[in-house]
């Protein structure tokens, strides 16, 4: 179950009911689906299938408590979600499009390891839950484009029809909200002049034309929404980018951001019993707006190794609890030594990518 307000950001946790006053609160009942994906083949004249893209049923298990778990500084978060909102509101009172363009994209750009697939994919997931009052089902198309176009690449501008030809079949479902997921979008999306200045395979430049007809087709479904994602924007086809309703830029983590994600990964462990600590302290971390805000030990001490943190990426910080446990040569161990041995995974970890 999920109960929002209005009064609280999107990705906020709600421990107890009498944590706020609502004057209005929605109240959304789910089931999770645990089929896991299903592979999406697209027929060949040869007798060989290709698996185009994978199918999700949402919600699912997989997503689950991803949304919550994608920490950021910014409001990059309740941005994306007003965003959606603000089509779905437009797509009710039937504005015309020829006046007000509406594309239905949304493009992710930065660095590796920022979150930009998982903020994707939780979007999906949160998004197939408070809609479900409007959709009976939801789905996610998920296309891995750098995989797929760098085995298939002389058929690529066929492969790119053929997969959205599939896509419409769902979306003729009116009550189905069908999600895009165009993973490394820059793999297909390339730009055609630069294409053209290195002397590259017409085919490339034929991908990107479907890819951009695609887009235009699919506008007209309101039910259907693209999500996209790309580590290198500079090489993306200006076409393309003029496409995509909202861009966002998500970076590399602030100092605050990987206190909270360092602190996440601490009281994950202590929640498995992995980590100890003084159960008479109530508040472990305190929760941080301020880099200049008077803390406790604890938090202190963690704010020292999330600063340390510089450069990394959220993945590598998720990546780390595995590694401070493989440290440890007892089952359990104190928090003091937790932070401690985080502080050395860090520096091990920023070692070895200099």
């Amino acid at each position: 179950m999920i109960i929002g307000t209005c009064e609280i950001k999107d990705g906020e946790k709600i421990e107890s009911l009498s944590d706020f006053t609502a004057t209005h609160a929605n109240v959304h009942v789910y089931k999770l689906n645990t089929d896991g994906p299903l592979a999406q083949n697209i027929d060949q004249e040869e007798d060989e299938n290709i698996i185009a893209s994978q199918l999700w049923q949402l919600p699912c298990l997989e997503f689950d408590s991803l949304w919550e778990n994608l920490i950021y500084d910014s409001d990059l978060k309740n941005e994306l979600m007003s965003y959606v909102y603000a089509l779905m509101r437009l797509s009710e009172k039937h504005v015309n499009t020829t006046i007000i363009n509406v594309n239905r994209l949304i493009l992710l750009t930065g660095p590796p390891g920022t979150g930009k697939t998982s903020l994707c994919k939780g979007l999906a997931h949160i998004l197939s839950i408070r809609l479900n009052d409007r959709y009976s089902r939801s789905v996610m198309v998920e296309i891995n484009s750098h995989s797929l176009f760098s085995k298939w690449f002389s058929e690529s501008g066929k492969l790119v029809q053929k997969m959205f030809d599939q896509i419409h079949d769902l979306a003729d479902d009116e009550t189905c909200l069908v999600f895009v997921l165009i993973d490394e979008v820059e793999s297909l999306g390339m730009c055609r002049e630069s294409s053209s200045a290195r002397s590259e395979p017409a085919d490339s430049i034929r991908a990107v034309n479907a890819l951009l007809t695609q887009i235009d087709r699919i506008r007209r479904r309101d039910n259907v929404l693209i999500l996209c994602t790309s580590n290198l924007k500079t090489s993306l086809d200006r076409a393309f980018i003029d496409r995509a309703d909202l861009i966002k830029d998500v970076g590399e983590p602030t100092d605050l951001a990987l206190y909270a994600m360092l602190k996440a990964c601490i009281l994950e462990l202590i929640r498995i019993g992995v980590v100890t600590h003084d159960s008479a302290d109530d508040q472990i971390f305190q929760d941080i707006n301020d880099i200049e805000s008077e803390l406790n030990h604890h938090s202190s001490e963690l704010l020292k190794v999330a600063k340390n943190a510089r450069g990394l990426s959220g993945r590598a910080i998720s990546m780390l609890p595995t590694v401070v446990y493989s440290k440890s040569l007892e089952e359990t161990f104190s928090l003091d030594t937790c932070i401690k041995l985080f502080d050395e995974a860090i520096c091990e970890r920023k070692i070895r990518i200099a």
